[in-house]
C-alpha cells in the first residue's frame, strides 16, 4: 500500500500492482521497455513476525514474480535497486566492494542478498539484461536519510557525534542514485553486473556536520561520546534485554560499523563505464535542506 500522491502530482501514468500478484504485474508491464524495481517493507504497525515473513516473501516469491512479469511481456531491462546492507559487515574490513564477501546484518539484508541471488541465477536464462544496483545511505528529498539526526540537531545547536567524527562512510544523494539507475538501464555493458551506488567518495561524518551547518547557517557545539561508552550501554541494555524480553535489542556490530570506518567503494560504475556524478555533497545537502525547509511550511 504505498503512497502514491507525490507521483500523481507529477502527472505520470500509474498502473497498480502487488509483486505478490503476478497477474497484475503481467498486465502493469504491458508495454515496457525497461523495469525499475525498489521495493521494501515498512516495520511500523506490524508485529516482528509478521514484519519478517512480509519481507521474506516479498524479496523471494514478489522477485520471482518481477522476474516472470518481465519474461512473459519480452522485458528486457530491469535495474534492480538492492542495497549495501547485502554486502554487510565484517570485522577488521574497512572498505567493501561488488566482489566482496557477503555477510549482512540483518533481516532486510538477508533478503535483498536472497533477491540478488534469484535476479543472478535466473534473469540472465529468462532473456532478461539485469543489473544490481546497491545503494548505501541514501538522503534528498523525501527522505533525509543520514542527515535527519545532524538537521535535527544542528537546530538545537548542538550535535553529538560517536567516535572522533573522522570516520568515513559511504552515502548517496538520492539524485545521484536515480541518475546511475537510468545511465545504467542505457549502457549494454552493464547487463548482468552488480554496482554499488555510491557518492564519488565517501565522507567523514565530521565533514557532513561541517556541510549541513554551513547550509544551514548554523554553529553547532559538537559533542564527542566515546565508542566504548555507547558500547557499555548496549551491553547494559542488551543485557537486561535477553533476560525480560528473550531477545538482543540492540545489533552490536552495527553500532561499531556506524562509528568505525565503513566505506562502500562506489568506483567501478565511474570507471568502467565512464559515469559522470551531477550532484557533490554541498548540492545534495543544498536541495536536501531545501525541500526539509518547505515540508516543513507545508
Amino acid at each position: 500500500n504505498s503512497e502514491v500522491s507525490f507521483l500523481r502530482s507529477l502527472k505520470v501514468e500509474l498502473r497498480i500492482g502487488d509483486l505478490l500478484d503476478l497477474d497484475s504485474l503481467q498486465s502493469g508491464f504491458c508495454g515496457i521497455d525497461t523495469v525499475f524495481c525498489l521495493v521494501n517493507v515498512k516495520p511500523s504497525g506490524k508485529s516482528q513476525e509478521q514484519y519478517l515473513k512480509e519481507l521474506r516473501l516479498l524479496h523471494t516469491d514478489g522477485t520471482k514474480n518481477l522476474l516472470e512479469a518481465c519474461k512473459v511481456n519480452k522485458i528486457k531491462r530491469l535495474i534492480y535497486l538492492s542495497s549495501v546492507a547485502a554486502i554487510g559487515y565484517k570485522k577488521n574490513v574497512d572498505v567493501y566492494n561488488e566482489l566482496s564477501e557477503e555477510s549482512p546484518l540483518d533481516p532486510y539484508g538477508k533478503a535483498k542478498l536472497d533477491a540478488e541471488k534469484i535476479i543472478r541465477s535466473n534473469a540472465g536464462v529468462m532473456g532478461i539484461d539485469a543489473v544490481i544496483l546497491q545503494p548505501p545511505g541514501v538522503f534528498g528529498e523525501r527522505g533525509l536519510g543520514a542527515l535527519a539526526k545532524i538537521i535535527y540537531f544542528t537546530e538545537r545547536g548542538f550535535v553529538p557525534i560517536l567516535g572522533s567524527g573522522r570516520n568515513k562512510q559511504s552515502l548517496t544523494y538520492v539524485g545521484n542514485v536515480a541518475n546511475q539507475a537510468i545511465f545504467l538501464a542505457e549502457k549494454h555493458d552493464s547487463f548482468g553486473k552488480t554496482y554499488i551506488a555510491s557518492d564519488d567518495r565517501p565522507y567523514a561524518v565530521n565533514e557532513l556536520v561541517d556541510a549541513v551547518s554551513q547550509d544551514m547557517k548554523q554553529k553547532p557545539v559538537k559533542i564527542y561520546i566515546p565508542i566504548w561508552l555507547i558500547l557499555f550501554c548496549v551491553s547494559s541494555v542488551n543485557f537486561l534485554t535477553k533476560i525480560f524480553l528473550r531477545k538482543q535489542l540492540i545489533n552490536k556490530e552495527s553500532i561499531i560499523a556506524i562509528a568505525t570506518e565503513r566505506i562502500f567503494d562506489g568506483s567501478r560504475i565511474f570507471r568502467e563505464l565512464g559515469y559522470k556524478q551531477e550532484y557533490d555533497l554541498a548540492a545534495g545537502i543544498a536541495r536536501t535542506i531545501k525541500w526539509d525547509k518547505g515540508s516543513k511550511n507545508v
